[in-house]
């Protein structure tokens, strides 16, 4: 179980009856503008659980329908792909309060303060601790967040600014964090949860062709100038491997983690370690390498998918070559001696051979060749 940010729209579409926000994202831009209104001024942020949005120019205002488009091609500029357009609420800010709600083993914790919005982090002093019953706010309006919480497996609910008027309650912004266990229990799913970060080139390349395979991939950047670039298959053994650098006190070599599983194809292989690689050039580090390794595999066929990793190192056979990168082997499972010869020839053929192991050898010795040549 762990606690995950839901988008804005996620998180407003679960507490606001009749919600009028509209999601906005690259790929499907020309059909979510459509939903817009011919007659309305909208707010247009970046909603990829990024905080103090206002303060790093990532919103923009009373945005019509007609520039709708444009607002968010400049917002996609600093690197987002997710947006959200809300139309605009006048107030005042003397109206923004701010109210959070945690979900913790004594209870549900309050916390409120009068003077919300942008300046709330700069009085933490006005933000005092309350009881569910001594909140200052509509009775109604608490006990159907507090319902949503408990429906919806919500651990953490923020919003701010709120405004109150009368018995009337209007979420400027909200943020909200779920129980990953939750998921299949709620009306909101995986594509809901956004991260605080842009993706990478690579990353987001991973995520599509993770997307359109019935096998599994995913790729992470720890460390855009890390020295250890991981090729790992299946989930316990990846963790291992990582987890050894961290023992060692060098974690911070990692540039990566991720996997692939599920028995991809040669094709795919070859698209992922195209994406690893790519990550791998922008790195600074002065000595690099690709630590390739996994568990004994049960059906991922390890020929197979060497044939797509060699296909794609040979393609960069100079760029590996100028970043002084060795690469490092264990694997085992279905074809596994054949594909280990076939990738030790290839590795002792173009120079960049670290060292290969079988599903004979200890899972962590392959982790401990590398940081010795990345750390010489």
């Amino acid at each position: 179980m762990s606690r995950q940010k839901l988008s804005e729209y996620a998180s407003k579409s679960l507490l606001i009856e009749d919600y009028e926000g509209v999601s906005l994202k690259l790929d499907t831009l020309d059909q979510d503008i459509s939903r817009l209104h011919d007659d309305t001024t909208y707010v247009i942020k970046v909603d990829q659980g990024i905080k103090k949005r206002g303060k790093q120019g990532l919103l923009t205002l009373n945005v019509p329908k007609t520039d709708a488009e444009q607002s968010v091609t400049e917002l996609s500029k600093k690197g987002f792909s997710r947006f959200i357009a809300e139309p605009m609420f006048p107030h005042e800010d003397s109206e923004e309060v701010y109210l959070s709600i945690e979900r913790t083993r004594g209870g549900m914790v309050c916390h409120f303060s009068e003077n919300g919005g942008i300046h709330v982090e700069d009085n933490p002093e006005s933000v005092q601790q309350y009881t569910q019953q001594d909140l200052p706010l509509p009775t109604t309006f608490v006990t159907r967040l507090l319902q949503i919480m408990e429906d919806q497996h919500m651990s953490f609910l923020e919003i701010n600014p709120l405004i109150v008027r009368g018995e009337a309650c209007t979420l400027l912004d909200a943020a909200v964090l779920v129980d990953s266990a939750g998921e299949h229990e709620s009306a909101w799913t995986f594509d809901d949860i956004v991260e605080a970060r842009t993706l990478t080139d690579a990353e987001k390349a991973v995520a599509k062709l993770n997307d359109n395979s019935s096998a599994a991939f995913s790729f992470r950047v720890l460390n855009p100038n890390g020295a250890l670039w991981l090729l790992l298959s299946g989930g316990g053994a990846s963790i291992t491997i990582a987890d050894e650098a961290a023992n060692e006190r060098k974690s911070s070599f990692i540039g990566n983690y991720g996997e692939y599983s599920g028995g991809p194809t040669a094709e795919e292989t070859y698209l992922y370690t195209n994406e690893v690689i790519r990550q791998l050039s922008l790195s600074s580090a002065q000595q690099k390498a690709i630590v390739i390794a996994g568990g004994v595999a049960n059906f991922t066929d390890v020929r197979k998918t060497f044939s797509g990793v060699i296909q794609s190192l040979k393609g960069h056979v100079d760029m590996l070559h100028a970043h002084n990168v060795k690469v490092f082997v264990r694997r085992g499972g279905p074809n596994e001696i054949e594909g280990l010869a076939m990738m030790k020839q290839f590795l002792e053929s173009n120079n960049i051979f670290g060292s290969i192991h079988g599903s004979d050898a200890v899972l962590t010795d392959v982790i401990h060749e590398a940081l010795e040549h990345v750390d010489a």
